[in-house]
């Protein structure tokens, strides 16, 4: 991703007045750069951990969140719901996308923030194995027994038939009442909506699909079918009841589904995906955090130092008790708010609201912006757990707990925000963008359309495109024209570019 023009102030420069400019306009999609992850709402073990990744593969901490948040998701789904006032239960699953380009070092910071959920699902696999070996001989003799059973009942003469019958008849229900135990899952990456919906019925109701890669984005659109069925992301959010009658033979029926989603996919990927009409229109796209890290590219140190050993041991420590610990539970717990957390809730709710009206800052997103009153308790329950990883379950959610979940909805807005410009942007606008950065990196300051085509034609190889670049920038009131043809560029940009630059 490029670097983001930021929002100029109301007036230029006196040396930019003097020579005749007025305030350029922001270019196509570019609008402020969201702001970096608050870091400090996060408990030591998951912060230092966090903030060591982003440092080690010189990354904006707000990518090692948008994994973390999906992480904690994965363990707590299903097993812990927030009881925003009575009446009122939110669960804590969350679906995140983090959008970032190519190159930008999503796999490492998605690998490390990640494993222990596998050496998790590991450990759970190698204590349940001995039973399920057990229990699979024990059918396999049943079914033994029942074939032989049959076979004796289909050869019995009449006076022994009816016994005969009994005993296969009740062989063959001996057989049924022996379950097999699956090895049991955590997460997984890609899968059919239908495979998907039979990873949850054998895992009890929940399961989490957390990627490097957006396939998933992919699938949703219909790779496998013409018709995606998006009953499992549609109900795996808020709950409720699930029949995968569609899916499998058996026919499964899941009961408040719990689905964590957390992928990290390309700005091109978005694009498809929330400007698809039916995904859309049945407000999927709405359940997600789409999470923008700034990109550090050309500004890394490769010589960063690896994260501490010792802050890689306490975060997979924590994170594999966690998990291990809640998959051992059958229902939810129901973490309740202290009086004062739910005044913090009532008045950040409020907040939300008023922007919600005609001309507030949320008015043009209402479909996603109305999930922010659960999306707001959900976070709440996340950092709760992260902050009391041993007892969360035994204690109320308090004030700072609930403030520091408005602090990061409101984080979330802005990357929203951003995600929607991306989306809905003009490339035309991006391309200048893209060209505007080059002049100020360059320090062409006065400049001839070939001199400019130069250093561009990778990018624009026709002499037409530059030319209709240049007029871009024109309107914009970024460049314009001298006496003699040529061109200069605004005496202002270097510092409104440098700045946002700086700023990521």
């Amino acid at each position: 991703m490029t670097a983001t023009v930021r929002h100029l102030a109301a007036v230029p420069t006196d040396q930019a007045a003097q020579a005749g400019w007025d305030v350029p306009v922001p270019l196509g999609t570019n609008a402020a750069a969201p702001p970096p992850f608050p870091l400090d709402v996060l408990p030591g073990w998951a912060r230092d951990m966090v903030d060591a990744v982003a440092t080690f593969t010189q990354t904006d901490p707000s990518m090692g969140a948008g994994v973390l948040l999906p992480v904690l998701s994965a363990c707590a789904a299903r097993r812990l719901v927030v009881e925003g006032k009575p009446g009122w239960h939110e669960p804590v699953n969350v679906y995140a996308a983090t959008i970032a380009g190519p190159g930008e070092r999503k796999s490492p910071v998605h690998g490390a923030l990640v494993k222990p959920l596998f050496q998790a699902q590991q450990q759970m696999a190698e204590h349940v194995r001995p039973l399920i070996e057990q229990e699979a001989a024990r059918r396999d003799i049943a079914q033994r027994t029942a074939e032989q059973a049959r076979a004796t009942a289909a050869k019995a003469d009449a006076e022994r038939r009816d016994a005969a019958t009994a005993e296969a008849l009740a062989a063959v229900m001996a057989v049924e009442e022996i379950a097999v135990p699956t090895l049991p899952r955590l997460i997984c990456d890609d899968h059919t909506p239908e495979a998907l919906v039979s990873l949850m019925a054998a895992n009890g109701g929940r399961m989490a699909v957390i990627s490097d890669e957006g396939g998933i984005f992919d699938t949703l659109a219909g790779r496998y079918s013409g018709t995606p069925n998006l009953d499992p992301y549609l109900k795996g959010y808020s709950g409720g009841h699930m029949s995968s009658d569609r899916q499998t033979r058996a026919g499964e029926t899941i009961e408040d589904p719990a689905l964590t989603v957390g992928v990290m996919t390309q700005p091109s990927a978005l694009r498809k995906f929330a400007a698809n009409p039916e995904l859309f229109g049945r407000g999927l796209p709405a359940r997600f955090w789409f999470i923008m890290p700034r990109s550090l590219a050309g500004y890394r140190d490769q010589d960063s130092p690896p994260v501490p050993v010792s802050v890689t041991a306490r975060y997979e420590s924590t994170v594999r008790t966690l998990a291990a610990t809640l998959a051992e539970w059958d229902g939810p717990r129901v973490l309740t708010l202290t009086e004062e957390a739910s005044r913090v809730r009532a008045a950040a709710a409020a907040t939300i609201e008023e922007q919600l009206r005609p001309g507030g800052a949320l008015s043009d997103m209402r479909e996603w912006a109305n999930k922010l009153y659960g999306a707001m308790l959900r976070l709440a329950g996340l950092l709760h757990l992260a902050h009391h990883p041993t007892d969360a379950w035994e204690r109320p959610i308090s004030a700072e707990r609930m403030s520091q979940a408005a602090q990061v909805t409101a984080w979330l807005i802005a990357h929203y925000t951003a995600a929607v410009a991306l989306v809905h942007g003009d490339p035309a606008g991006e391309t200048a963008h893209d060209v505007l950065a080059v002049l100020v990196a360059k320090d062409m300051r006065a400049f001839t359309r070939r001199e400019l085509h130069r250093r561009v034609h990778r990018k624009l190889p026709r002499a037409e495109q530059v030319t209709a670049v240049l007029a871009t920038l024109a309107q914009h009131g970024w460049v314009r024209t001298t006496a003699s043809g040529d061109y200069e560029l605004h005496p202002d940009a270097h510092t409104y570019v440098n700045g946002a630059l700086l700023s990521r």
